[in-house]
């Protein structure tokens, strides 16, 4: 017997209810697919932008606390025996202007010597022709696409040796051969005008790396020490890095907070999608009886069941894929044109990874979400089920629940407790917040008779008989209420968790931003990178030019990559470090204290700490490497490791939180500081601070650098956070719109259930109010069971996510209740519960009161 005609027809009959199955998948497979091309465009990013760098070499030289160092010693590298190819490289941030300087686009510029460069890096000249000599520039293909340039235009860079940007001509544009790096913001230029243009005159000869490749059959490792025998002080080989601890902590926070996210939003469309499969069969129950009576099997039923849930999986799947591209599209350009960066395209860092989660979630769902209510339905006899009710609740799963729910929730709080403890690892803390919740919602499921009754206790003084009548309705389809009030449950308490916690964390940033950035006006050559903190140097004209304003007191800053050494091998070497950014500053403004949003130290003392040669470290790099105040900070210079003194920890946003503050004197003695990133300007008081505006835009305009006062930098912030925000509350109406679509759901099938009784109802003189009052009331049940246990829950979920910041991220966040927040929440779901409601209550008071007496 054939049941695929009946499939279709039945499908055909019920779009709505097909169509919200689908849409449970879609929801669940779109987050997936999101999340994970999303987080790998943006890590991908910065992996290709370094592996560029790196090319082939398997070692590379560089000096020892930063800066560069000659390069009369590449000669002697190069003609070692283990070596078979090497190239000297400068490596410099800087700014093209593109449209007469309306547009800046930032990129890294590689000096690299034309005859060498192609043996360590592999590309192809897909246009035009290498870099020669003059100001020449070879740019990545899709790079320049992306900007819009081609072979012959002229193009302005930030340099430091002239007082506007210079002109550069395209001679060339470069593919990888590899076909991995793609869309990359680098250029080359001859590695003579990268050194007259960013080194300073006393080191035009400087390079920052020498890149070997070394023989197939030698181990770099063994090579190592014979190139260490050529370097002179202050200079050592290593093997080169494809990523840094910077772009790690970077984005670490991010995904993290996604890959949450993301779990609640799999969970919330698992107890949807078996709600929704559940109520479809219930539905069919007299239908799948009569073909039972009439000769089909059980497994003939539960195979036309498998199958229709295997095509709306299919076609929810599909969906949810399409979804998911399409929304990782636009959040990465969104992200992209925030922070002014350029990612791959989405086809170039695609992986299987997130298609495969996707569909595995899509389709293993949808298989469980037809199991479950066919295992279910075969349990009923033919005769029992043509029957108008079937009680469900026979079912009994209270102790199977109670013991399950116990024991996920007691081991989830123990492994949560260990993460923040820092003895489990705190990735496991992510999944743990999710068997969490399962287990919360089970136990919450053992209890929903007696919430229901109480809720229905409360609501009869309003209207006694259909909150009795309502109350009877829930009860009696137990298991349905139940996955309604979970859907309802997780929602309002990963809305409110999230939401809490984000909100404390934006007003920790504002905080931040008061403490850490009080100049009047800030001077750059463009917006930091958000990974190093780096920009373009700036001109030294314009410092001078700046110092000729009476009124002002000026301070320089500039930020340098430096390392923290964390262990030693056996035989001594340098064994581990750890990738931080120096922030230097000259700290001469006496009129007010040292801007820090401090965790521990004495800020009375701090200028006179800092500029006797300590540091304040910034707060994930004290957690990173476990140092304090008072400790001493290992740094790796041009002198070798010093250990020098900590003199204060600070909450810090900037570089992944991996930040050095120091002294710029001392910066220039460790670390070779010969540049400057940043002038902060403050003014000596708020009527020279408005008069100095327009000279401080007539200097910005002439060296063609972005001024921000500290009302424009706060702006900027606002329209961050203000965007988060939104792309919060967002969220947590998106959760409470899907948990209205399990209302709809459970209170149309209870309708249906009820179409029999509504209808003697109607006869015996109860009116279309009392039964849309009924419907309505049977939501309010549902909503008020599930909701404010949620939202309880999330201010826990909140609590949790606060404590956890500091041994995850090194960012202390203080928990904050937000009553307005949940009361906001608690009303504006229910408020959606009850618009939820609507339908159903009129298809209730449409019922024709003679059909509905013989509805069986």
């Amino acid at each position: 017997m054939s049941l695929r005609r009946y499939t279709y027809r039945a499908m055909q009959q019920r779009p709505g209810r097909s169509i919200l199955t689908m849409l449970s998948i879609v929801i669940g497979v779109t987050a997936a697919v999101a999340v994970g091309l999303g987080t790998a465009t943006t890590r991908n990013a910065y992996k290709q932008m370094f592996s560029i760098v790196t090319g082939r070499a398997t070692l590379e030289v560089d000096a020892q606390g930063g800066g560069g160092f000659d390069e009369g010693v590449f000669e002697k590298i190069e003609s070692l025996p283990v070596v078979t190819s090497a190239t000297p490289l400068l490596d410099r941030p800087t700014s093209l202007s593109l449209e007469n300087g309306e547009r800046r686009i930032r990129m890294e510029i590689l000096g690299i010597d034309p005859q060498r460069d192609q043996k360590v890096r592999d590309y192809d000249i897909v246009a035009g022709r290498q870099v020669n000599k003059g100001e020449e520039l070879v740019l990545d293909e899709q790079f320049a696409k992306f900007i819009g340039v081609n072979i012959g235009d002229q193009v302005k860079m930030m340099t430091r040796q002239v007082t506007k940007r210079f002109q550069f001509e395209i001679v060339g544009l470069v593919r990888p051969k590899t076909g991995g790096i793609a869309q990359s913001a680098i250029g080359f230029m001859p590695l003579d005008r990268a050194q007259y243009h960013f080194n300073t005159t006393d080191k035009r000869r400087s390079i920052d790396k020498i890149q070997i490749v070394t023989k197939p059959e030698v181990d770099p490792a063994k090579a190592m020490p014979e190139v260490a025998a050529l370097l002179p002080e202050g200079v050592a080989v290593h093997r080169p890095s494809g990523s840094t601890q910077l772009m790690q902590e970077t984005l670490l926070s991010t995904e993290q907070g996604l890959t949450l996210t993301t779990l609640f939003s799999l969970l919330m469309a698992a107890f949807i999608i078996l709600n929704t499969f559940l109520m479809n069969v219930s539905e069919r129950r007299r239908q799948l009886s009569i073909l039972r009576a009439i000769g089909s099997t059980k497994k003939q039923i539960f195979g036309m069941l498998l199958g229709e849930s295997l095509l709306l999986g299919v076609i929810g799947t599909a969906l949810g894929m399409l979804f998911g591209v399409l929304l990782a599209y636009f959040g990465t350009n969104l992200i992209a044109r925030a922070f002014d960066v350029q990612f791959p395209h989405l086809r170039e860092v695609a992986t299987p990874q997130p298609f495969i989660v996707g569909a595995l979630f899509g389709m293993i769902m949808a298989i469980m979400g037809a199991i479950v209510p066919a295992y279910l339905a075969g349990q009923v006899s033919p005769l029992e089920g043509m029957n108008r009710v079937t009680d469900i609740k026979k079912w009994n799963f209270t102790r199977l629940f109670l013991i399950l729910g116990s024991v996920l929730t007691v081991g989830s709080l123990i492994l949560i407790y260990g993460a923040i403890q820092s003895t489990v690892p705190m990735k496991s803390a992510t999944y743990c917040a999710v068997t969490l919740l399962i287990g919360l919602v089970m136990l919450d499921t053992t209890m929903l008779g007696p919430q229901a009754s109480l809720v229905a206790r409360i609501l009869r003084f309003f209207s006694r008989v259909e909150a009795d009548m309502a109350l009877r309705q829930v009860l009696r389809n137990h298991m349905r209420s139940a996955l309604t009030v979970a859907v309802l449950f997780i929602a309002g308490s990963t809305g409110v968790g999230m939401a809490s916690s984000i909100i404390d964390c934006v007003e920790d940033v504002h905080k931040w931003l008061k403490q850490a950035i009080t100049a009047d006006y800030i001077i750059r050559s463009m917006m930091p990178d958000m990974a190093t903190g780096t920009s373009p140097d700036l001109p030294a004209e314009l410092g001078d030019e700046l110092k000729q304003i009476a009124n002002i007191r000026i301070d320089e800053a500039a930020f340098v990559e430096a390392k923290v050494v964390r262990g030693k091998a056996a035989d001594g070497e340098l064994n581990d470090s750890l990738n931080c950014i120096a922030v230097a500053r000259l700290y001469n403004d006496t009129a007010q204290l040292p801007s820090f949003d401090l965790i521990a130290g004495d800020p009375t003392r701090l200028r006179e700490q800092i500029t006797s040669g300590q540091v304040v470290i910034g707060s994930v790099l004290s957690q990173k490497t476990n140092l304090k105040m008072n400790d001493t900070l290992p740094l790796e210079t041009r002198e070798g490791v010093l250990q020098i003194p900590i003199c204060g920890v600070a909450n810090e946003y900037m570089v992944g939180g991996l930040a050095i503050h120091m002294d710029r004197e001392h910066a220039k003695q460790w670390l070779d500081l010969d540049r400057i990133d940043g002038y902060m300007i403050n003014a000596a008081n708020d009527r020279v601070r408005d008069a100095i505006r327009p000279q401080l835009e007539a200097l910005a305009k002439k060296y063609d650098v972005i001024l921000m006062s500290q009302g424009d930098i706060r702006r900027t912030v606002d329209q961050f956070v203000k965007g988060t925000e939104w792309s919060l509350w967002l969220l947590v109406l998106t959760g409470f719109v899907v948990g209205a679509f399990g209302v709809v759901n459970t209170l149309t099938m209870n309708v249906l259930e009820q179409t029999r009784e509504l209808g003697l109802l109607r006869i015996v003189a109860m009116t279309k109010t009392q039964v849309r009052r009924t419907i309505v009331m049977q939501a309010l049940i549902i909503g008020l069971v599930g909701l404010p246990l949620g939202i309880l829950f999330g201010v826990g979920v909140a609590y949790v996510i606060n404590l956890a910041m500091m041994p995850s991220f090194g960012h202390p966040v203080e928990f904050n209740m937000h009553p307005r927040m949940l009361l906001g929440t608690l009303v504006g779901a229910l408020m959606i519960v009850l618009v939820a409601a609507i339908i159903p209550a009129r298809r209730a008071t449409r019922i024709n009161v003679v059909e509905a007496l013989h509805y069986e």
